[in-house]
């Protein structure tokens, strides 16, 4: 397997790093106008405030939309195709759209619209890092993953 590419905190999206690390989803939650959103930024997308702050939500939530990937466009991935590539809306941020990949999903079964997922993290240290990567082993980088929990 050819090593994985890692993420790599910023300033803005540390909180949310060290959350995944200690076991906890987050959100970026404006105070000024009390909306979630996600990836974090610096400035609310809503409404411009600075400085959205990470708020911990269950980690539970539902398919929002869902394909499979069938080709990998980057080698290090070319073990796991095909996979579902999914948009979670957490259940206590349902504005939110989180970006991830099922585990366990099976790619030659359609995942529908509205399924119930749980998140998971996996270490990052078990994904490897290029060359390139800031981060070094064992940083404490884990990946927030999400996993179909019923029908």
């Amino acid at each position: 397997m050819t090593a994985r590419p890692r993420p790599v905190p910023d300033a803005v999206s540390a909180a949310y790093w060290a959350g995944a690390d200690r076991g906890a989803l987050t959100v970026a939650h404006c105070d000024a106008c009390g909306r979630a959103h996600h990836p974090p930024e610096p400035a609310c997308p809503r409404c411009g405030a600075d400085g959205p702050r990470p708020r911990v939500v269950s980690g539970r939530g539902t398919v929002f939309a869902a394909c499979v990937v069938r080709q990998a466009f980057d080698a290090a991935f070319a073990d796991a195709v095909p996979y579902h590539l999914a948009l979670v809306a957490p259940d206590d941020a349902p504005e939110v759209r989180i970006l991830t990949n099922l585990l366990g999903a099976d790619p030659a079964e359609p995942v529908a619209v509205g399924t119930p997922v749980a998140v998971e993290f996996e270490p990052a240290t078990g994904v490897g890092a290029r060359v390139d990567a800031r981060v070094g082993e064992g940083d404490g980088v884990a990946l927030p993953q999400f996993r179909v929990v019923g029908p």
